[in-house]
């Protein structure tokens, strides 16, 4: 079926109406099962069993019936053109992003890839395509129109040409593009939905739909709850969790007294205190915000098959026993469909984001005039989300805050350890607000995962380091 079209069409194997699908359709068939086999045949012999290499011969049958039935009628050409080229450029993206993927994590897509693309807020996006040299991304825009005109070019010079088939010939091709028409997309076993690429976007696509029942399941949660309060005293007062970003103990002096750099020097003089306790050994269940903090925050673990939809969180404890909650974040609102940590924001009494302006760096400290809002009369649970150590380091603290390194140089240690110092500062401060405004009573803190500053964040698990996170507590003493 892949050349039936052509070859009733008498069309040369060079001419683009061939050519061009032909190209895309090798890249479909051996894209995907390669990088595959080139990243997990070490450890597994199984493979499981996508249509890749059908997808990639109907795809070529598909566009060259399509074009020879335009070639029939003059008027045809221009729509033709537009539609072909469209559809040529968008399935020829699907198997270079998976290149790309690979070139970068140096690993085959899978859904935990698929699940931090589909969460990735625009204006981490952004911040990427920034870090990433001027001349690359010039290159990478000049390259992707000259591919494009080229396609298109290519496509209208051959699809202008009236080329009348007899009867028999025309009906077969016609046939042939009206099957695939429907084969290839239609929503329920089709082709192209059986790819894995296809597989691991819908897979993700609903399992992030289904986190939408944590908040249409809550009033059934909270209503079998129980919850015990040990703590008698009828004093207002606040509880302070505060959650990190990308922040690894081993580059903490507090935690790490054989790092060289003092990056905590507010906490390595807190330690001190017996206010402070200080947990040397503490990991994150995975290295990505969204597993991490989900599984945090909530009774969903490794340990349990539970659900996060059906899962009570902290925050609904603190409902439980009167607590007003306050979710302050400079993380970017994604929006309640998006991922389960705004899911579980959104419950808080009062849920605020840092304004998220494309091209303006928001630094932490940007959450400090939220704190004025607490109400010190009232039991208050707040709740603070620092965007921290996230990648672009560079862009996680002011220039002028620059201890280790040159300003503004592009360093990644160095970078790292600034935006640790800068934390450790903004985590003083907003202690010492609550300390002194709020009757703060407990702080917590951690991190949702670590990182290794010079090595490239990978979706998939390697090693330790990327979860061995910072975690201390505060309590007073009374």
């Amino acid at each position: 079926m892949a050349v039936l079209p052509i070859a009733l069409a008498r069309i040369s194997l060079t001419s683009p109406i061939f050519l061009i699908p032909t190209i895309i359709a090798v890249l479909w068939i051996l894209t995907y099962p390669t990088i595959y086999f080139i990243s997990n045949h070490k450890v597994s012999s199984d493979f499981e069993f996508h249509f890749e290499a059908v997808f990639g011969l109907y795809f070529v049958a598909w566009i060259s019936s399509l074009g020879i039935f335009a070639q029939q009628a003059s008027w045809l050409s221009i729509p033709a053109t537009i539609f072909l080229s469209l559809a040529e450029l968008i399935m020829l993206a699907i198997p270079v992003a998976q290149l790309i993927y690979y070139a970068l994590y140096k690993a085959c897509i899978n859904e935990n890839g698929m699940e931090m693309i589909q969460e990735t807020h625009y204006n981490e996006i952004i911040e990427y395509i920034k870090s990433m040299p001027l001349l690359l991304n010039i290159t990478v825009i000049i390259s992707s129109i000259i591919l494009a005109t080229a396609i298109t070019y290519a496509n209208y010079n051959e699809l202008k040409v009236t080329a009348p088939l007899d009867t028999i010939s025309l009906s077969i091709v016609a046939i042939i593009a009206i099957f695939l028409s429907s084969y290839l997309w239609k929503k329920k076993h089709g082709v192209f939905i059986r790819t894995a690429i296809v597989e691991f976007y819908l897979d993700v696509k609903e399992y992030l739909a289904t986190n939408l029942q944590y908040t249409q399941n809550m009033q059934e949660r909270i209503s079998k709850l129980q919850v015990t309060t040990l703590d008698k005293s009828t004093k207002p007062h606040t509880i302070l969790l505060i959650i990190g970003e990308s922040e690894s103990r081993d580059y903490m002096k507090a935690f790490n007294k054989d790092y060289p750099l003092e990056t905590t020097p507010w906490l390595s003089e807190m330690e001190q205190s017996k206010n402070f306790i200080l947990f040397p050994n503490a990991f994150s269940i995975g290295a990505n915000t969204v597993l991490a903090v989900s599984n945090a925050l909530t009774e969903s673990n490794q340990y349990n098959d539970k659900k996060f939809y059906e899962s009570c969180s902290i925050i609904d404890i603190a409902h439980a026993t009167g607590y007003k909650v306050h979710w302050y974040s400079n993380q970017g609102h994604l929006g309640s469909a998006d991922t389960p940590v705004t899911l579980i924001a959104n419950t808080a009494d009062v849920a605020k984001w840092t304004k998220q302006e494309l091209n303006q760096v928001q630094y932490d400290e940007s959450l400090l005039p939220y704190l004025q809002e607490l109400d010190p009369t009232q039991n208050n649970f707040l709740v603070v989300h620092l965007k921290g150590s996230h990648f672009n380091f560079s862009n996680c603290y002011p220039r002028n805050f620059t201890k280790f390194g040159t300003p503004g140089k592009y360093e990644l240690e160095a970078n790292y350890a600034n935006s640790i110092a800068y934390t450790d500062s903004v985590l003083e401060q907003i202690f010492n607000y609550a300390k002194d405004n709020l009757n703060m009573q407990a702080m917590v803190y951690f991190s949702d995962h670590a990182t290794v500053p010079d090595k490239r964040r990978s979706p998939n698990f390697e090693g330790l380091a990327s979860v061995r996170i910072p975690f201390f507590t505060y309590f007073t003493v009374h």
